[in-house]
């Protein structure tokens, strides 16, 4: 199902690359970024839009596209983490960053990418909340996060688009600790069922902190990584000025999908990690040996420098990465968690 979704959504880029070949008169992605306006301006700027958002929306699973995302689940966990949580999925969201120059700023852009984006972020939080397999959870976070970063690129902001960055690197962080550990459950239980998992706490501890630091950071609680990206989204869509309907909308509707990560993040780890010893088990469960830790611990050790101190382990990165996308013209941000006392002088 994957491969046909993404595979069907490739052709439908390729054909909108064509076009914007044609526009442009050239296919070097230089040439072809820095001809933003002459493309906004074509008359083939919407099918090239369609196409190039239908390639990119079911590589990211994307409203309505995003049925493809849990059924790859079945892949092995590693295969999962890798693939699911930090790369393939971050493909369509790549290439909406990547032709953020060329393509943002129109209303049709506007209407497509934040309907979708905004719809998958409220669909996919919902959904997380009630699943039982610990992967299934995970899934539709992802999708749900994947909604997040496709709602702020529809704002075609400048500020958006350091958010989106920021969000693509924080969420493949904290996402990929959490579907090792998940593998790690399965493969020391026996199962992935949150209904049969419950007390691991007192039988896994170096494995549950981990994961319980990556649920945090998942659900943007303050000192991790994840509540800087998020608190830069809730703020784009605060400010967001398009009409009163909007202006209302955006704000609310993403304060409750933050609720419902909430939800599912605290699920996540009371479900599995706190409560009574689990008795429904074929084995008792244990710690696992410390190298197969290593793939949940490494990405949790990003979390909290990001989180804690920004200005000195992502503000480099990001700003290299936004200049990219953005251009020169960048306007000034700031990843301070804390801007030191304001007092008013006399």
């Amino acid at each position: 199902m994957a491969l046909t979704v993404t595979g069907l959504g490739g052709l439908g880029l390729l054909l909108g690359m064509l076009i914007i070949g044609h526009i442009v008169g050239s296919y070097d992605l230089d040439v072809v970024l820095a001809s933003g306006d002459l493309i906004k301006s074509h008359p083939l700027y919407v099918p090239a839009l369609l196409l190039l958002l239908l390639g990119a929306l079911t590589k990211s699973a994307q409203f309505p596209f995003q049925f493809w995302l849990p059924h790859a689940m079945a892949a092995p966990t590693p295969v999962s983490a890798y693939l699911h949580s930090a790369t393939m999925v971050k493909a369509g969201v790549f290439l909406l960053v990547r032709f953020w120059p060329v393509m943002a700023g129109t209303d049709a852009r506007f209407w497509i990418v934040t309907f979708a984006g905004l719809t998958t972020l409220m669909l996919g939080a919902y959904i997380a909340i009630f699943q039982t397999d610990l992967k299934g959870l995970l899934a539709y976070s992802t999708i749900s996060h994947l909604g997040l970063i496709t709602t702020l690129l529809g704002m075609s902001s400048p500020l958006a688009a350091v958010a989106t960055i920021f969000h693509i690197a924080n969420h493949a962080t904290f996402k990929a600790s959490l579907f090792m550990a998940a593998g790690i459950i399965d493969h020391e239980t026996g199962t992935r069922d949150i209904r049969k998992l419950s007390g691991l706490f007192r039988f896994m501890p170096f494995t549950a902190t981990p994961a319980m630091v990556a649920s945090a950071a998942m659900a943007g609680v303050p000192l991790l990584n994840g509540f800087l990206s998020k608190e830069m989204f809730f703020t784009e869509t605060a400010l967001r000025d398009a009409n009163p309907f909007v202006n209302l909308a955006l704000p609310i509707r993403a304060t409750i999908a933050g609720m419902f990560s909430v939800v599912y993040s605290l699920r996540f780890v009371h479900g599995v990690f706190f409560g009574p010893a689990p008795t429904e088990l074929d084995r008792v469960p244990h710690e696992p040996p410390a190298l197969m830790r290593r793939p949940i611990e490494i990405p949790v050790l990003l979390c909290l420098p990001v989180g804690i101190i920004p200005g000195i382990t992502i503000a480099p990165f990001l700003a290299a990465a936004v200049v990219s996308v953005v251009g020169p013209d960048t306007p000034y941000y700031s990843l301070s968690i804390w801007h030191g006392f304001n007092i008013p002088r006399p």
